[in-house]
């Protein structure tokens, strides 16, 4: 719950006693989109406690509040806890203005919260002036005691007659806490911005006692001894306004300041708003014109870097330019050339062909002529021999 509502301290976290405090801040308020919220755990009787919240109403035009038994998921059938006194609390600016309400209850497994439906009403709630919803931040408190005497509980009235638990099937996820943070983080991406409510001044009680007279002081006096950053930083805005207006309602300040006090309180709230929102405008153009300069120092040496690159480029490219020239050439010689072959591969092919025929009838043509010379010069070398042989016997 970072953000939204972060800001919880407890007593004794973790400690086997009796009674257990919670105070848990929330921030943001008016931008939480669940429809319900639970804090973190405080312990009291070894058991885990939270405070359950609606924001919107538990289906009322009321804040609901309960108080949850955080294990009720590992509950058994029958099991009963008692909390003679429970207490919580939406605190006011003015401590004497502060809703509380108390109540008692057995919870059960079916029945592990109980609270209260219609807490505040949710149009006095969230109007700034009233001094529980300021600047977006609210404070809810919670006190459960397990060690109660009887006549403590009749003393005080204690009864659980105007509390309730929360009706309907309902489930909690181990997670919820997560959820309202990225709901958050959803809308900051989305562009949307902190706009907090106007905030007037709430109405001063007529009179003021000495103690209270004096602390306003101390209040105006540690304000001033502090920069306006601060004051408004540390949320203290609406704490030195009402002091101021404690102490003109109390005549404290003398008549040539009044006028000026009273100018000065006018707006003051809405002005420190616009203050705030001033400087985080100044720090967004100062960080914009520091953005700028980086991006100009980064051009120039983006630009020192592309001249010479660009230069080379340009010779590389002369160089391509020249060698498609060279190509171009290259390929019509080229088909020149494979013209040129083409036709003598034509010749060549033709008189292959008539090699090929002129061969083959040479061939057949001088086996006859072979044969024909062979038997004739057999026949005249068998004539030979015998006008030789006829020859020699005249002789004998």
């Amino acid at each position: 719950m970072e953000d939204q509502a972060k800001e919880t301290s407890n007593e004794d976290v973790g400690q086997p006693t009796d009674i257990g405090r919670l105070s848990w801040t929330i921030n943001n308020f008016s931008k939480l989109d669940s429809t319900e919220l639970y804090s973190d755990i405080f312990y009291a009787g070894g058991c885990k406690w939270s405070l359950l919240i609606f924001p919107k109403g538990n289906n009322v035009d009321h804040l609901s509040m309960y108080l949850d038994f955080a294990d009720s998921e590992t509950l058994s059938p029958g099991w009963t806890k008692n909390v003679p006194f429970l207490s919580m609390s939406v605190i006011n600016q003015n401590p004497k203005l502060t809703v509380k309400r108390e109540t008692k209850h057995v919870f059960k497994a079916d029945e592990c919260d109980w609270g209260f439906a219609s807490f505040i009403s949710l149009s006095e709630f969230n109007d700034p002036s009233k001094g529980f919803l300021v600047r977006d931040v609210c404070t809810v408190e919670a006190e459960v005691r397990l060690n109660v005497e009887e006549q403590d509980i009749k003393k005080y009235g204690i009864s659980d007659q105007n509390s309730t638990f929360v009706k309907g099937e309902r489930s909690k996820s181990s997670f919820s806490e997560y959820d309202t943070l990225f709901v958050d983080i959803k809308k900051l991406l989305g562009g949307e911005s902190f706009k907090s409510d106007n905030i007037t001044s709430s109405i001063c009680p007529p009179s003021w006692t000495v103690n209270e007279i004096a602390y306003a002081k101390e209040i105006i006096k540690q304000c001033l001894d502090i920069d306006l950053d601060k004051v408004i930083q540390l949320g203290r805005d609406f704490e030195l306004k009402k002091s101021l207006s404690i102490l003109l309602s109390s005549n404290a300040f003398p008549e040539n300041m009044v006028d000026e006090i009273n100018k000065f309180m006018a707006n003051f709230v809405e002005s420190c708003e616009q203050y705030e929102v001033a400087k985080q405008d100044l720090r967004e153009v100062q960080e914009k014109e520091k953005s700028i300069e980086d991006l100009k120092t980064d051009m120039k040496q983006i630009s020192s870097e592309f001249f010479p690159i660009r230069n080379q480029a340009g010779v590389v490219d002369n160089e391509i330019a020249e060698l498609e020239r060279q190509l171009i050439k290259r390929k019509a010689k080229k088909e020149r050339l494979s013209k040129m072959l083409e036709v003598l591969a034509g010749r060549a092919a033709t008189s292959k062909q008539a090699l090929v025929s002129a061969e083959r009838d040479h061939e057949k043509l001088s086996v006859l002529k072979k044969e024909e010379a062979e038997k004739v010069i057999s026949d005249m070398k068998r004539s030979w021999e015998f006008l030789n042989l006829g020859y020699s016997n005249m002789l004998l």
